[in-house]
């Protein structure tokens, strides 16, 4: 079985998130302009739900829904017909809680209050809206249980599939692990954001699943899995205790733009 690790950095720099009463102010009405990066210029949306300043991170309705962006500039003077623009469907942002310190690629924290799974999806994924309609019943099969320092042994492995989960933790399409009392998420950056549940038992990862569309054993399950190996193969995290792992430019994304102060 072959070691892998990823971005190793010896500094241990500690970030915490003080505790602070966040105000959330009332809605202000105003119409935004967007800069979308595969739009020639600017897009101006809607807003009545949020007191939206320049900075600020938001989804927004139409073609664009899903695409995470910029507030570039607001204005509260004008006159419109509604049906004529867009909407700002969320605010991308939610406070960040905890102790965090460097471990190589990834931001780890031991604290009960760091950021949870909501908190990620939050920042990073579109808001799920209500269906109108009773949503389709979720089934669930066996799950996948993957030996973390052999996955190879593991049901349904594919060579090809490992060393794609490989590439995932080396670019750092791992957004985000947590684990709470042997229950475990991830998210895992591909061509959509997808969800990964799990459970760690020791050395195994066990009744994994994932929502992609893959009927397999997937890379982002496997790289759940070789994210977790390498870090405990390098000293880098303790697998007994509760845990939570961000990738380090998304930590800091987060970091420059949440309205609280982060004390290095």
């Amino acid at each position: 079985m072959r070691i892998v690790g990823f971005g190793q950095d010896d500094s241990k720099q500690e970030v915490t998130q003080q505790n602070r009463t966040v105000t959330v102010a009332s809605p202000v009405r105003s119409l935004v302009s967007i800069n979308f990066d595969r739009m020639n210029k600017p897009l101006t949306y809607y807003n009545d739900q949020f007191d939206l300043k320049p900075g600020d991170r938001v989804f927004v309705t139409g073609k664009l829904e899903g695409e995470i962006r910029i507030v570039e500039s607001v204005t509260t003077k004008f006159r419109i017909r509604i049906s004529d623009y867009q909407r700002v469907l969320a605010i991308a942002q939610t406070p960040i809680h905890g102790t965090y310190f460097s471990t190589g690629d990834m931001m780890l924290s031991y604290d009960s209050e760091a950021l949870s799974s909501d908190d990620f999806h939050q920042w990073f994924l579109p808001p799920v809206e209500k269906a109108e309609e009773p949503e389709d019943e979720v089934i669930f099969g066996d799950g996948f249980e993957i030996v973390m320092d052999d996955p190879s042994a593991s049901d349904g492995f594919d060579p090809a599939v490992f060393d794609r989960a490989i590439d995932y933790c080396r670019s750092g399409r791992i957004g985000y692990i947590s684990v709470r009392n042997g229950v475990g998420k991830a998210f895992i950056s591909g061509s959509h954001w997808y969800e990964v549940d799990f459970r760690l038992a020791g050395n195994v990862v066990k009744e994994a699943y994932c929502d992609c569309p893959y009927a397999g054993l997937c890379k982002h399950l496997l790289a759940v899995a070789v994210m977790l190996n390498a870090k405990q193969h390098h000293n880098e995290i303790d697998l007994s205790r509760n845990f939570t792992l961000v990738e380090s430019n998304r930590f800091w994304n987060m970091a420059r733009h949440t309205r609280q102060t982060v004390t290095l």
